[in-house]
């Protein structure tokens, strides 16, 4: 007897028939991946969070701290010179003991009603938070603001609030820099 094969057949492993081998094709019922654009609204409301579990997606919510604690964390990472800026500008602001929300108009007049400082000194201290502001507005404007002087304005309180931590390395920086500016201000006397 031989080994030889001399018969080919195709057989369907579900049902055990058997075919020739020249079938030319079979049908089946065959899931095809495909992607699709499914909308996520109908008639103007959002499907329902099970629909949504269905397409492997879910709410989430946030607050509005949350959301502006990601806004303005986005920011300082961007621009890790946004950072310093703020810092600074809050140190004046500390210095002059007004609000995180003070205007520049409010540190203006906390500067001209200072009893505390000359004349030289109230002129070097309105130039230095000029000058951190503009840095600031130029620090939003490399963020991607369209509107970077409006943005400054509305955003220095939050950026204050949500200011990072500061490390011990930018705690010895600040207070170096804060010398040093005691030390112009009294050269210039």
């Amino acid at each position: 007897m031989s080994e030889e094969i001399v018969l080919w057949k195709l057989k369907d492993q579900a049902t055990g028939n058997e075919m020739d081998i020249k079938t030319p094709y079979v049908v089946r019922e065959k899931q095809i991946p495909q992607r699709l654009r499914i909308p996520l609204y109908v008639q103007g409301v959002i499907i329902s969070d099970d629909e949504l579990a269905a397409l492997g997606l879910e709410r989430v919510g946030y607050t509005q701290d949350q959301v502006d604690e990601m806004h303005y964390s986005a920011l300082y990472e961007v621009n890790p010179d946004l950072e310093t800026r703020v810092r600074q500008y809050k140190g004046y602001l500390d210095e002059l003991g007004l609000e995180y929300t003070a205007t520049l108009d409010e540190i203006t007049t906390a500067i001209e009603g200072s009893e505390t400082l000359t004349d030289t000194e109230k002129t070097a201290l309105a130039l230095k938070i000029k000058t951190v502001y503009d840095a600031i507005t130029t620090n939003l404007e490399y963020c991607g603001s369209e509107t970077p002087l409006v943005d400054t304005c509305e955003y220095l309180a939050k950026l204050i609030q949500y200011l990072p931590e500061a490390t011990e390395e930018e705690t010895a920086t600040d207070e170096s820099e804060a010398s040093e500016t005691t030390e112009e201000t009294e050269t210039e006397e």
